[in-house]
């Protein structure tokens, strides 16, 4: 199996495809390679539209290797990470896809290397202000019930939330993790706030999808996004579960986003009944770039 040495741990990741456009895929807490499934989007799926991809297990995720103190697992600690991995792997420039947890990674990377990054797809992004509290509140708790409890009773007691359609898949998640290193990864990736101040900084393409009914991505994480960023588009789907179970059309409308596509993505978000809009700026491209980005006719 494939590993690469970052950060003093061993990080397991998979290489899809042999195009020339390259996609990291970067998973959100309590997420790993194995479980790309549950959220919609596999490795396997992208590649086999063309792309490059590369997906890796974060730090206490997965197959990689366990740090066990919180400051270990703060934002900027996994977008490090991110960056080693990309050091490791020799990739110069590449487009990202992160979700939740693996949104702030990607969004902290292009803030700092906006050299290294080509576009950003943005899922499911976190919360920014005040709306972290109810999700630390949340995520905290579960990190408690781990500690306190185990692996095993945690994940029968919360599947016995959700409705039967999605009971399965949550008790699967909780009970894949493994507790010396899931509570303090779940403590430390939201113990502080992203500097949004810094959001009109980052240039590069990005497309963010969001979801109507999801307590610990809300919708206005997504129009922060939009509204502060100048390369941005904002795609929000009709239903809560439409991105997991329209997996196939998600891994188009990406592959148009990262390949410049702009007629096949706009297709798509008027077929699917997507509410689309864009912050997108002229005077933040170059005419030599300028076609790559999602043009403003989107909205």
């Amino acid at each position: 199996m494939p590993y690469v040495r970052v950060g003093g741990i061993d990080l397991y990741y998979e290489a899809h495809g042999t195009g020339t456009r390259v996609v990291i895929l970067a998973h959100g807490a309590l997420g790993s390679i194995d479980f790309a499934e549950m959220s919609g989007l596999k490795a396997s799926t992208l590649a086999a539209r063309g792309l490059r991809v590369i997906a890796y297990d974060a730090r206490g995720h997965g197959r990689s290797g366990v740090f066990t103190r919180r400051r270990d697992y703060d934002h900027h600690m996994l977008a490090g990470e991110l960056l080693g991995l990309l050091d490791a792997l020799d990739l110069t420039r590449v487009s990202i896809c992160g979700t939740s947890m693996g949104a702030t990674s990607a969004l902290l990377l292009a803030q700092s290397h906006p050299e290294r990054v080509d576009r950003l797809v943005l899922r499911s992004p976190p919360p920014f202000g005040d709306d972290m509290i109810p999700v630390r509140r949340a995520l905290y708790g579960l990190a408690l019930m781990y500690r306190v409890l185990g692996v095993t009773v945690t994940a029968r007691l919360v599947a016995l939330r959700p409705g039967d359609s999605v009971r399965a898949r949550t008790h699967a998640l909780v009970r894949g993790q493994r507790r010396a290193a899931i509570v303090p990864a779940l403590r430390g990736f939201l113990a502080e706030p992203l500097d949004t101040a810094r959001l009109p900084a980052i240039a590069a393409p990005t497309l963010v999808l969001t979801q109507p009914g999801d307590a610990l991505h809300p919708l206005r994480s997504g129009e922060v996004l939009n509204s502060l960023m100048p390369a941005a588009a904002l795609c929000v789907a009709p239903s809560r579960w439409f991105w997991r179970d329209h997996c196939e059309d998600m891994a188009d409308l990406i592959t148009a986003f990262i390949e410049g596509r702009d007629d096949d993505a706009r297709h798509a978000s008027t077929m699917w009944a997507c509410a689309f809009t864009t912050t997108l700026q002229e005077s933040c491209t170059s005419s030599s770039d300028a076609s790559s980005r999602l043009h403003p006719s989107l909205s």
